[in-house]
């Protein structure tokens, strides 16, 4: 559908929240790119302060990181699949 269609201004807050067109970003929209920005120093650090509290030792933080990357993305994937 072409731009050429007239409508009222909406502001920056209604455009994000009530995207009413395919090309205007969404509430979702913006929690996916917040998680993809935060999920891996987020939990790299989660890795790191399972270490320094002395939960497993530094050579199981790689997998420890990997583990947590893959529930995470199961989690987020089933959510994803649920919300739409």
């Amino acid at each position: 559908m072409t731009k050429d269609t007239p409508g009222r201004e909406r502001t920056v807050r209604e455009r994000g929240t009530y995207a009413q067109h395919g090309d205007d970003p969404t509430l979702k929209s913006y929690l996916s790119s917040l998680f993809f920005l935060l999920s891996v120093p987020g939990l790299i650090g989660v890795a790191m302060v399972g270490y320094w509290q002395g939960l497993y030792a530094y050579s199981a933080v790689v997998p420890v990181f990997a583990g947590l990357l893959v529930a995470s993305l199961v989690v987020v994937f089933a959510l994803m699949h649920v919300a739409t």
